[in-house]
């Protein structure tokens, strides 16, 4: 049932019908607001009518908590860079509504997103991005009819501007870690820097370290919960602390905020946020800072040690991922000859 009626300067159109929140807009002229209500009254009818007054009301990063809070970890555990990833698309739309939630919004974010990442982080993003709101229309009765960022993201392929990751042989170059080093900017970084050289441990595995897992007296380092292709809880793991890596962490005791966490910073992209700056003041451009976990490993092959030893260290269960880790520097390959 709808309703026309004038007030005052403008019109104002009202739809009641069953099982449909009350709708009420007004306009400048009559004419307008029979047509309104002549199109929304069939889209209800023909079930392709959305809630823009819900959509409206309803931010995506409060969605995505709660896709994320439905699932972790009662249902699914998340791995700590897919929490990561999560606190990363909650920041960058926290002020985008389900109503601006478009497939152009969504190209103008990776177009924004690719002058600072990969196409495969931000395939990454907009993967997860796109599983909240499948998940969220079928379980939460998300107000949409489509999902906009799976269309975005189908296109954005065609354009290579997202993809699956290539693996990298990308190591420290001579000199690169001073200049690191030297830098001034974010001083708490400096460990890490180390650790994650010295130690090949991921991101997010520092980022989630306690220092009740520093073992100072038997020299070791409990990491739980290291990534694996199926097993996202459960795969603990005690790794070596290496001389390098003891004297960063008792260098990072002079930034402990007494919480207990190692490194208290906001998520674990905060780390690659800040090697990010770091690595360009110090004048270095093609640098990750995952590539220090690939240099860490390679340390290690330099050091003759065996794939099994070496899986000991890096956590790989399947030891041909290993073999991408391997190159050897051409100096050294001369001196072996």
């Amino acid at each position: 049932m709808a309703l026309i009626r004038q007030r005052g300067s403008s019109w104002q159109a009202t739809i009641r019908k069953k099982n449909i929140p009350l709708q009420i807009k007004s306009f400048k002229t009559k004419g307008a607001a029979r047509a309104w209500v002549i199109k929304t009254e069939a889209a209800m009818d023909n079930g392709t009518w959305v809630n823009k007054q819900e959509q409206q009301s309803l931010y995506i990063s409060d969605i995505l908590q709660r896709w994320q809070d439905y699932i972790h970890p009662t249902i699914k555990t998340f791995c700590y860079s897919k929490l990561g990833t999560i606190k990363v698309l909650q920041r960058n739309l926290q002020h985008v509504t389900l109503d601006e939630l478009t497939p152009e919004l969504v190209m103008d974010y990776g177009k924004e997103r690719r002058k600072t990442i990969a196409r495969s982080t931000l395939n990454t993003e907009l993967t997860y991005l796109s599983q909240c709101i499948d998940f969220s229309r079928t379980i939460f009765k998300l107000p949409i009819l489509y999902n906009p960022v799976r269309e975005a993201r189908s296109v954005m392929s065609q354009l290579n501007m997202v993809g699956s990751s290539r693996h990298m042989d990308r190591r420290l170059r001579e000199g690169e870690y001073d200049l690191l080093m030297k830098v001034p900017l974010t001083p708490w970084m400096k460990p890490i820097i180390t650790i994650a050289t010295y130690s090949a441990m991921r991101q997010g595995e520092i980022h989630a370290l306690y220092w009740s897992d520093i073992d100072f007296e038997n020299n070791t380092i409990f990491i739980k919960d290291r990534k694996h292709p199926s097993e996202k809880i459960g795969n603990d793991q005690i790794i070596p602390m290496f001389p390098p890596v003891r004297e960063a962490f008792l260098r990072a005791q002079n930034y402990t905020d007494g919480s207990g966490r190692v490194f208290h910073v906001k998520d674990s992209g905060t780390i690659s946020d800040s090697f990010r700056k770091i690595r360009l003041r110090a004048g270095i451009f093609d640098l990750r800072f995952h590539d220090l976990r690939h240099e860490g490993i390679s340390l290690l092959f330099e050091k003759n040690w065996t794939i099994p030893q070496v899986a000991a260290v890096s956590g790989h269960r399947d030891w041909s991922q290993l073999k991408r880790y391997t190159q050897l520097k051409p100096g050294e390959l001369l001196q072996a000859y």
